[in-house]
């Protein structure tokens, strides 16, 4: 889809996505890379502030002239404003200031490059008359030939009729249009044809009564490249979106869907694009849904705005059924397809704090043979934090929070949260060291949906200090590989933390969760995120890292660190009832990332149970990056973390390889392949190429996919995408899928 522009003095700003608009030396779009230049780029003129009304400059070998007719012969150049005629014989109607090349000419402007057997010039009305004739239009390096041509360069048209097009090298077409008639508007940069048929390797295969197409890159209302895909759920899918330009910062798409198994779905988006807000709305409708037998709809909206220190922004999404995105697709790219998410956020930024309110709510799609348990809303939050630095040294901190719990069918409530803190951070080149003192204040106002349970409070609150201190050394030594300079930190870290122990087991979880044990969360101050729960801690972190510096630019080529929690008293509280955790220390944490030159880049990181002598997770990663876009993923994933046990996995072990490999500038080759080995089935493998040449290119993807792990049967599905560059594409684009699938990738 075109790319909006905010609107500045009427004027029309940014080109589509799909060509850059400089020009190479022969007056080519520089998209047209892999195009030779065609017999006509020659003519064409560099744009002047020449006026089109100037003086006519004639040049020729030799000249006859009378009062009514001027006969020029032998290298005959006509020059007025940005327009220029070569000819070897010219004849100037005096009185009506035309002129006519019996004998053929070559006629070239900034937009425009002709050759003709027959041909005229009407000087003062700047129209060009052309008979027999062969054109060339730079902006979409478009060619072609035309029974007749009148070329009016006031209006910036140009008529054409009984004539041919193709962006193609001139005589070797793979496809063109031949029409009765066209009509190129350079000012609009959109061409008309009537009666075209569309020829691939001569043979006539498409015959359209009208046809719209773009010679050049600015937004444009008209059709956008249809779409076509199949699967062995919905059978074949056809989508033929009309994009309408409404203004530099206004459009919308309408799409029409044909899918075989289940009828026609109408999806549309609006953009908008204004200087303090901007957004999206899309919506999606199948009245009847043959194979569910049931009506179908989705309605996303996006909006954000800024208005000096305010700020807002709000997203809205709702579906009609669970399976709406397995059946249907996630056409309008939503990120979450398990808790679609509504929210409004409205955010005040200034010196003296941060403030927040937001209004924030789910809706729960179930999986395909689970339920999923419902989220609580967030009616309103109201969110304040700021912090002071370097008073007197010290810094000092402040979190407010005031939030409204809501839920269908659990305990709601109304909680308040309120942290101040002061630290003072002292560092030198060689170290650092971080006292802070805290104190965490949360109050809950309950309602349940019947009698306050036995054991349980209505108002309960907690109040506890957090106190921690964070010291490190750093020291530096210098070191050479393979004749290269580096620098090598070695930077050992203490981080002691001391929460007392607050009974909290009595308090629903609204909002809660464990973090993710990486090396990060050694140096958290509550092993919990949300205000629900405060982990009780009496510990010492003890972690190690090592760094490798390029001596020459600075630049981190590896790092590994290692750390663990040693614990003075054993923790108690968790998400449910309290229990002491046995244990004296942590699992280890480790991670690792090396950059082994500009093109290779290594990570791995593991936690590791010292008491079972066996990793609960670990996690490594293989990248390549080649200069000519190359891309390379290796990846491997094991998990067996009861912490981090889902609904649908309760444990996790793949392996997955992704790829896309240009061969030549003609050449692509994609694909990924992963396999769960813990289910023992690949869960998403496609392979797919790619092929483009000057005028044209075809993609072909094939697919063999789960909707998870532990399906038994796999789904198929097929995208192919034939592109007439300078035309239209038809087929499935696959650039989305394409970027989720593989990292990194963008289609150059």
């Amino acid at each position: 889809m075109p790319v909006l522009a905010q609107s500045s003095g009427g004027k029309k700003h940014g080109a589509t996505a799909e060509q850059p608009t400089q020009q190479d030396d022969q007056g080519r779009i520089t998209g047209w890379a892999l195009c030779e230049a065609d017999p006509l780029a020659a003519l064409i003129l560099p744009r002047t502030n020449a006026p089109a009304d100037g003086p006519t400059e004639y040049l020729a070998d030799s000249a006859m002239s009378s009062a009514e007719e001027a006969r020029l012969e032998g290298n005959v150049q006509v020059h007025r404003g940005d327009t220029q005629l070569e000819a070897p014989l010219l004849t100037l109607d005096r009185q009506a200031n035309v002129a006519h090349a019996p004998d053929g000419l070559r006629a070239g402007t900034p937009s425009l490059a002709v050759t003709a057997k027959r041909g005229a010039y009407a000087v003062d009305e700047h129209v060009g008359d052309f008979s027999d004739a062969q054109y060339y239009v730079p902006q979409r390096n478009a060619q072609g030939e035309a029974a007749h041509i009148v070329d009016r360069r006031d209006q910036q048209t140009t008529e054409l009729e009984q004539v041919t097009y193709s962006t193609c090298a001139r005589g070797k077409e793979f496809w063109r249009v031949r029409a009765s008639e066209m009509n190129l508007d350079h000012a609009a940069g959109r061409g008309e044809a009537w009666h075209a048929k569309v020829d691939f390797g001569g043979v006539p295969v498409l015959y359209l009564p009208y046809l719209s197409f773009p010679i050049n890159n600015e937004r444009q209302s008209g059709f956008l490249a249809p779409s076509l895909g199949f699967d062995t759920t919905s059978g074949l899918d056809l989508a033929v979106p009309y994009y309408w330009n409404i203004a530099p910062n206004q459009d919308a798409t309408f799409t029409p869907r044909i899918i075989a198994q289940r009828g026609l779905l109408v999806g549309s988006e609006y953009r908008f694009l204004n200087p303090s807000n901007s957004g999206e709305i899309g919506f999606e409708y199948l009245p009847n849904d043959r194979e569910a037998e049931r009506e179908r709809s989705f309605l996303n909206l996006n909006a954000r705005g800024q208005w000096g220190i305010l700020s807002s922004s709000l997203k809205y999404e709702w579906v009609s059924d669970s399976d709406y995105f397995r059946d249907l697709g996630n056409g309008l790219n939503v990120e979450d397809t398990a808790y679609l998410e509504r929210r409004l956020d409205t955010y005040i930024a200034n010196p003296y704090g941060n403030l927040l309110l937001r209004f924030r709510g789910y809706q729960t799609l179930d999986g395909e043979d689970f339920t999923r348990t419902k989220q609580y809303s967030q009616l309103p939050q109201l969110v304040f934090w700021n912090n002071w630095g370097n008073v007197n040294e010290l810094n000092y901190e402040l979190r407010a929070e005031a939030v409204r719990f809501t839920h269908p069918t659990f305990v709601e409530g109304t909680r308040f949260d309120l942290e101040p803190a002061v630290s003072l951070p002292l560092s030198w080149s060689y170290a650092f060291l971080t006292p802070r003192v805290a104190l965490r204040q949360t109050n809950w106002q309950l309602d349940y949906p019947g009698a306050t349970p036995t054991g349980y409070r209505d108002s309960p609150n907690r109040t506890a200090p957090v106190i921690s201190v964070d010291s490190g050394l750093i020291f530096e030594r210098d070191v050479s590989f393979g004749g290269q300079g580096y620098v090598q930190t070695l930077e050992p870290r203490l981080y002691y933390l001391r929460v007392p122990y607050r009974k909290q087991s009595d308090i629903p979880i609204f909002d809660t969760t464990l973090y993710t044990e990486n090396f990060n969360w050694l140096f958290y101050e509550n092993r919990f995120a949300g205000a629900d729960r405060l982990g009780d801690a009496n510990q010492l972190t003890t972690a190690i890292s090592t760094r490798v510096l390029s001596a020459e630019d600075g630049r981190e080529r590896m790092r590994v660190s290692i750390g663990q929690i040693n614990y003075f008293s054993d923790p108690r509280v968790t998400l449910g009832a309290d229990s002491t955790v046995d244990g004296n220390r942590s699992d280890f944490v480790a991670e690792a990332t090396m950059t082994l030159d500009r093109h290779w880049y290594a990570r791995a990181s593991t936690l590791w149970d010292p008491d079972s002598q066996s990793a609960k997770r670990y996690a490594a990663d293989l990248r390549y990056r080649g200069d000519s876009g190359q891309i390379l993923n290796l990846s491997y994933r094991y998990s067996d973390d009861p912490t981090q046990k889902t609904i649908q996995d309760t444990d996790l072990e793949q392996i997955d390889l992704s790829s896309a490999w240009p061969l030549n500038a003609s050449w692509k080759l994609f694909g990924r392949y992963s396999y769960s080995l813990l289910y023992d089935n690949p869960t998403d493998v496609f392979a797919g190429v790619e092929y483009g040449d000057c005028c044209w290119a075809v993609r072909l993807l094939a697919r063999q996919y789960r909707n998870y792990p532990t399906d038994v049967e796999s789904k198929n599905a097929m995208f192919l995408e034939l592109e007439l560059k300078g035309l239209s594409s038809i087929g499935a684009s696959a650039d989305k899928f394409l970027s989720k699938s593989i990292l990194d990738y963008s289609r150059q």
